[in-house]
């Protein structure tokens, strides 16, 4: 992990959205992420685990994850690729199996508007 590049991408994320940062770097939380209209709920925080070879895998592929809470529903029903029971206490997985992701131009606000992107259609 290039900790110096990760640093400055949370910097940058906690200008748009507040954080919470495991100390040890293994995570961070977004808080009150605005979704998209058609969700059950307006805002969620968001749990996103970050890969040991930060920037070059994207968080939230592979054997990095993306949690959000569980119980979220999509115009009446559970989204595409949410797995309700296969997260922390509290926390649905939300499985993305690729991310189109470069890491010598994409940070993790690119991160979070591709994520956002895929919520406003997750069908």
């Amino acid at each position: 992990m290039n900790r110096t590049i990760l640093e400055r991408h949370l910097r940058e994320l906690s200008y748009v959205y507040p954080l919470d940062v495991d100390r040890d770097f293994d995570f961070f939380i977004v808080r009150d992420f605005n979704l998209p209209p058609g969700y059950n709920r307006g805002q969620i925080d968001i749990w996103t685990e970050i890969p040991s070879d930060y920037p070059e895998s994207a968080p939230g592929v592979g054997g990095s994850r993306i949690f959000v809470p569980r119980g979220l529903t999509f115009r009446g029903r559970t989204p595409k690729d949410y797995h309700q029971h296969s997260g922390p206490r509290g926390w649905a997985w939300w499985c993305y199996l690729d991310i189109d992701w470069d890491p010598r131009r994409d940070d993790l606000i690119t991160l979070f508007e591709i994520v956002r992107a895929h919520m406003t259609d997750p069908d």
